[in-house]
């Protein structure tokens, strides 16, 4: 699970700003590159981008590759290889809660046998490559090949690439300025390796949890299946829908280029849309049940939003409202119960659907249907 500790990365203003966030001048492309390095399946298929790094003793460790994260962190079970303790840092997440985090002086770092580029210190939290040494290289992600490669920023052959989005930096953090998968215009939209879900957005535009879009559109492509979940504020792209892509991020040319390769999620995942895995998708399971004409109160040509409402493994443990969750939002395979709203466009009612399993092997299943106004009366239970 993805911590909060997202560095000194998170103006909750910025994030939500009209104004573009200052260009960065202190990235120096590497010298040397490291070798490719293979992203591992579950890579956009619901779990983070993991590579292994080694120590300069041979020790070889999992690092998660995070865009979404201002510097490189250890995880806390390391405390006792890293030396003494220099100090604390204040960090941040979505919730804009800070916590405490021990600092140490960076131990060399390398991918292959060629030394990263990171800064002198650490901190302590999960095991995160991030953008103090991310910055310094052309980075591309392709999925179909299922590779990370480190190209010279100098030698890209850019018409390949597709289509190049102007990055800027705040606090190293890369952003675009575009709408985000909703559709707000006029945002700063972070490039966030490490959100595992489609996208991230300002909770007042979703009513829930998350939205779930069986058709999307952006930058004029079309997507299906994509899923944006609530945070306090927030305007993000994240690693699910990067993986519908060739993407190749030239931080030292400060350019990203996104060319896509997939209309719908990742194949492994559509084949277990129906729910008979541990990776299901209970909001793919729902639109089928749509497209099949199987829902109470609904035809398959209706046209509205859905939401996730709310997954009955954690309701009860909220601390920190809807920005607590959106990490868990539909790619956690512990729940064992979802609750979607569908609010039909013109209409003046919201059906609820309880979608539910009796075990994460176990296949999803619609157990309640009914339908409310829009103050929460219910107006009709349906029987099925």
């Amino acid at each position: 699970m993805k911590p909060q500790v997202l560095g000194l990365l998170l103006s909750l203003v910025l994030l939500c700003s009209c104004t573009t966030a200052p260009r960065s001048s202190a990235i120096v492309p590497a010298a040397e590159l490291p070798a490719e390095a293979i992203i591992n399946k579950e890579a956009g298929h619901g779990g983070y981008l993991i590579i292994t790094l080694r120590l300069e003793d041979g020790e070889e460790l999992p690092f998660m590759l995070d865009t979404g994260t201002s510097s490189t962190t250890f995880n806390k079970a390391f405390e006792p290889k890293l030396g003494k303790r220099l100090g604390t840092v204040e960090t941040m997440g979505w919730g804009g809660r800070g916590a405490k985090e021990n600092l140490y002086a960076a131990p060399k770092l390398y991918l292959g046998n060629t030394r990263l580029i990171t800064s002198s210190r650490v901190w302590t939290g999960s095991a995160i490559l991030g953008m103090d040494c991310l910055k310094h290289y052309c980075i591309q992600l392709d999925f179909e090949a299922g590779k990370v490669r480190f190209l010279n920023p100098d030698q890209t052959n850019d018409a390949e690439l597709g289509k190049p989005f102007p990055l800027t930096f705040w606090q190293n953090i890369p952003f675009i300025h575009h709408a985000g998968l909703l559709g707000e215009s006029g945002a700063d939209l972070m490039i966030d390796a490490g959100c595992r879900v489609d996208g991230l957005e300002n909770k007042n535009a979703i009513k829930g949890i998350a939205q779930f879009l069986p058709v999307g559109h952006w930058d004029g492509h079309t997507y299906t299946n994509l899923t944006v979940a609530a945070v306090d504020q927030g305007n993000v792209l994240g690693l699910g829908f990067l993986a519908r892509h060739l993407v190749t991020l030239n931080f030292p040319k400060q350019t990203m280029y996104l060319k896509q390769t997939s209309v719908g999620p990742p194949a492994s995942d559509a084949s277990q849309a129906m729910g008979d895995g541990a990776s299901a998708a209970p909001a793919e399971f729902l639109e089928k049940m749509k497209e099949d004409g199987q829902l109470p109160g609904l035809s398959k040509n209706d046209k509205g939003a859905i939401y996730i409402k709310s997954y009955s493994d954690f309701d009860s443990k909220l601390t920190n409202g809807i920005s607590a969750n959106y990490n868990r939002a539909y790619f956690n395979t512990s729940h064992q119960s979802v609750t979607f709203d569908f609010w039909k466009e013109g209409g003046v009612a919201i059906c609820h659907y309880q979608i539910a399993r009796v075990s994460k092997d176990s296949p999803w299943g619609l157990e309640k249907a009914w339908l409310t106004d829009h103050d929460g009366r219910i107006i009709k239970d349906y029987v099925f």
